[in-house]
């Protein structure tokens, strides 16, 4: 954390007035100073305090306003610092400059752009993705993740495509109200009228209107408005946008029914001959070290062989920045022996998605689930092979499931898989009720023997 100090170099005359200083510190390596134009007699100045010596005789209302000026002062330089992206090339003349510009801004004003003309919302969410790999996350400090910039590219074109279906190019920012929100969520959610990139209407050879699936489940509707609001949010925050509407969007939130692979079921697919194709035996591999270990696939490809010693995986995940130390599960160790302690190849998490249906389905785990959410804003039941619903996520799942249902404490468990509060792991934890049932019927054994 950065910190400032007010000092003075006494002058070989001890009557003339100094020139108070500060010097900014963050961190061993840097250091910047600056050079005010705030001026002390080295008598009255108390190096331990930062101000006039509380013994000097001294006008009360000159002392206060000496005092607060050099608080500002300090202010103003941890303001200037904070807000620079990139402090490794900072300099003290930087600081000097800066300073200079924010209290005599006219000596600067020439030297100013032209005021430029208001812009409009989707020239604006277009340059808030054109810089997205430069932003950071306000929890972690680092650089945003690939999925979240993919979420900000894909708004763009749904905003992009909602947009000429209206026949407009761009939306004004008081446009962004409740009518707004209504019509672009019903855009979302149901099938629409296909469009060109010049928002001409495409049809088919039957001269018929070629439709554009969307049909959205809300997770994915209540995820495309979640980044629009961050968007708007920055907007406003830069002074572009007044329209305040944004804050009451409703972002659709929809816990729905996932699977999981019990230890029956993860044993069957290791134990499923996939020799013939190696490209579906890795990713099994790799599912199974996701489904033993609790980690997220985009954390499991960046374990190195580094991170494994005396039986214990040790890394920092990369969504929370969690320290999280996972005991090797006897499939986990088999596995990382099979590849020489090294992580499979790594490959997408798309094409992983694809491929470890194909594995699971030749594994034949291929019981009926029932997949009940809402698509298109209509609550719908849908049946499908469960080898059609599993997906990186699955392993993880099944691990912080199967855990659960092993009897471990949810701490424990919580302690593994990096969970920060019991709300978000209860969400991972897909026993039916009938399992629930049975448990505690098995408790009850145990207890009243």
């Amino acid at each position: 954390m950065a910190t400032v100090t007010a000092f003075i170099r006494v002058s070989t005359k001890k009557s003339s007035d100094v020139n108070v200083r500060f010097r900014l510190r963050d961190g061993r390596t840097m250091q910047l100073f600056y050079k005010s134009e705030i001026t002390v007699k080295p008598s009255d100045w108390d190096s331990s305090s930062q101000a006039i010596k509380a013994k000097v005789l001294f006008d009360n209302q000159k002392r206060a306003e000496f005092n607060k000026s050099i608080n500002d002062r300090k202010a103003l330089v941890i303001e200037l610092y904070n807000a620079q992206p990139i402090k490794d090339t900072l300099t003290s003349e930087w600081l000097e400059d800066a300073i200079d510009r924010k209290l005599n801004p006219i000596k600067y004003k020439s030297e100013e752009p032209e005021e430029e003309q208001p812009q409009k919302v989707i020239e604006f969410v277009d340059n808030f993705v054109s810089t997205a790999h430069l932003r950071k996350d306000k929890q972690t400090g680092r650089f945003l993740s690939p999925n979240t910039k993919k979420q900000y590219v894909t708004t763009a074109k749904h905003l992009k495509e909602f947009a000429a279906i209206n026949k407009k190019k761009d939306f004004e920012f008081f446009e962004i109200d409740h009518k707004f929100y209504t019509n672009f969520v019903e855009y979302l959610q149901r099938e629409i009228q296909a469009v060109d990139e010049k928002g001409e209407l495409i049809f088919n050879e039957d001269k018929t209107p070629k439709l554009s699936k969307q049909n959205f489940s809300q997770n994915s509707v209540g995820k495309y408005i979640r980044a629009l609001k961050v968007m708007l949010n920055e907007a406003t925050r830069n002074g572009i946008n007044t329209q305040k509407a944004y804050n009451e969007f409703h972002v659709f939130n929809e816990d729905v029914d996932n699977v999981y692979l019990d230890e029956k079921e993860l044993l069957v697919l290791k134990n499923a001959d996939l020799k013939s194709t190696p490209h579906l035996e890795r990713v099994r591999d790799w599912f199974l070290l996701l489904a033993w270990t609790g980690c997220r696939f985009s954390d499991l490809e960046k374990i190195s062989r580094t991170d494994i010693k005396d039986g214990f995986i040790t890394f920092r995940q990369q969504k929370t920045n969690t320290k999280v130390t996972i005991p090797l599960h006897p499939v986990v160790l088999e596995i990382l022996e099979k590849y020489n302690f090294e992580m499979p190849n790594s490959i997408t998490n798309q094409k992983f998605n694809d491929y470890i249906k194909d594995a699971a389905k030749v594994a034949k785990i291929e019981s009926e689930e029932v997949i009940t959410k809402t698509i298109g804003g209509v609550l719908k039941s849908i049946t499908m092979p469960k080898y059609d619903l599993i997906t990186s996520h699955t392993g993880r799942r099944s691990f912080c499931t199967n855990m659960y249902k092993r009897g471990l404490p949810t701490l424990m468990i919580m302690s593994i898989s990096g969970h920060k509060t019991e709300k978000s792991f209860l969400k991972y934890i897909k026993v039916r009720q009938e399992e629930h049932a049975e448990m505690m019927a098995a408790k009850w054994k145990e207890f009243y023997k």
